[in-house]
Protein backbone atom coordinates (compact mmCIF):
# COMPACT_ATOMS: atom_id res chain seq x y z
CA UNK A 1 0.00 0.00 0.00
CA UNK A 2 1.09 3.53 -1.00
CA UNK A 3 2.28 5.84 1.74
CA UNK A 4 0.02 8.86 2.69
CA UNK A 5 1.00 12.37 1.78
CA UNK A 6 0.92 14.61 4.67
CA UNK A 7 0.43 18.21 4.23
CA UNK A 8 2.17 21.08 6.23
CA UNK A 9 0.66 24.23 7.36
CA UNK A 10 2.71 26.99 5.97
CA UNK A 11 1.43 29.12 8.93
CA UNK A 12 2.98 27.13 11.48
CA UNK A 13 -0.28 25.75 13.12
CA UNK A 14 -0.34 22.15 13.87
CA UNK A 15 -1.46 19.72 16.75
CA UNK A 16 1.82 20.16 19.08
CA UNK A 17 2.14 23.25 20.90
CA UNK A 18 5.40 24.83 20.92
CA UNK A 19 6.26 27.94 23.61
CA UNK A 20 6.29 30.89 20.92
CA UNK A 21 7.31 33.43 23.85
CA UNK A 22 10.12 36.15 23.26
CA UNK A 23 13.24 36.53 25.18
CA UNK A 24 13.49 39.48 26.77
CA UNK A 25 15.37 41.89 25.24
CA UNK A 26 19.03 42.97 27.28
CA UNK A 27 18.87 46.60 28.49
CA UNK A 28 22.56 47.17 26.45
CA UNK A 29 24.65 45.09 24.12
CA UNK A 30 27.61 46.66 26.43
CA UNK A 31 30.01 43.60 27.02
CA UNK A 32 27.67 40.75 25.68
CA UNK A 33 29.04 37.88 22.97
CA UNK A 34 27.00 37.70 19.86
CA UNK A 35 27.00 34.47 18.11
CA UNK A 36 26.62 35.20 14.08
CA UNK A 37 24.31 31.73 12.72
CA UNK A 38 25.18 31.85 8.85
CA UNK A 39 23.42 29.71 6.63
CA UNK A 40 26.46 28.60 4.38
CA UNK A 41 25.24 30.60 1.05
CA UNK A 42 27.49 32.91 -0.77
CA UNK A 43 28.19 36.33 1.08
CA UNK A 44 26.32 35.05 4.17
CA UNK A 45 29.81 35.26 6.05
CA UNK A 46 30.42 38.18 4.61
CA UNK A 47 27.36 40.21 5.70
CA UNK A 48 27.48 38.61 9.12
CA UNK A 49 30.75 39.76 9.68
CA UNK A 50 29.88 43.26 8.84
CA UNK A 51 27.29 43.11 11.34
CA UNK A 52 29.53 41.50 13.61
CA UNK A 53 32.14 44.09 13.57
CA UNK A 54 29.39 47.21 13.58
CA UNK A 55 27.64 45.36 17.46
CA UNK A 56 31.34 45.79 18.67
CA UNK A 57 32.15 49.37 17.59
CA UNK A 58 28.77 50.70 17.61
CA UNK A 59 27.12 49.09 20.94
CA UNK A 60 30.30 47.59 22.78
CA UNK A 61 29.57 43.94 22.22
CA UNK A 62 32.79 42.21 23.67
CA UNK A 63 33.16 39.05 21.11
CA UNK A 64 31.32 38.70 17.90
CA UNK A 65 31.67 34.30 17.18
CA UNK A 66 30.92 32.93 13.38
CA UNK A 67 28.71 29.89 13.22
CA UNK A 68 27.88 27.59 10.05
CA UNK A 69 24.64 25.25 9.83
CA UNK A 70 25.79 22.48 7.90
CA UNK A 71 23.14 23.22 4.97
CA UNK A 72 21.55 25.85 4.30
CA UNK A 73 17.99 24.05 3.76
CA UNK A 74 18.33 22.16 7.08
CA UNK A 75 17.38 22.91 10.44
CA UNK A 76 20.07 24.22 13.18
CA UNK A 77 21.54 20.80 13.95
CA UNK A 78 21.35 20.33 17.98
CA UNK A 79 24.84 20.46 18.88
CA UNK A 80 25.85 23.41 17.28
CA UNK A 81 22.52 24.85 18.79
CA UNK A 82 23.92 24.18 22.46
CA UNK A 83 27.53 25.58 21.40
CA UNK A 84 26.00 28.71 20.69
CA UNK A 85 23.91 28.95 24.23
CA UNK A 86 26.82 28.35 25.91
CA UNK A 87 29.20 30.74 24.34
CA UNK A 88 26.71 33.73 23.59
CA UNK A 89 24.57 36.01 25.32
CA UNK A 90 22.61 36.32 21.83
CA UNK A 91 22.70 35.66 18.30
CA UNK A 92 21.93 37.22 14.92
CA UNK A 93 21.23 34.48 12.17
CA UNK A 94 21.97 35.53 8.41
CA UNK A 95 21.71 34.28 4.85
CA UNK A 96 23.75 35.30 1.75
CA UNK A 97 23.10 35.02 -1.79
Amino acid sequence: MAERERILDPTGLDERSADTTLAPRPASLHGLRVGLLENTKPNASVLLSHVGRELQREHGVQTAVMFAKSYFGTPVEESLIQRILHNCDFVVAGIGD
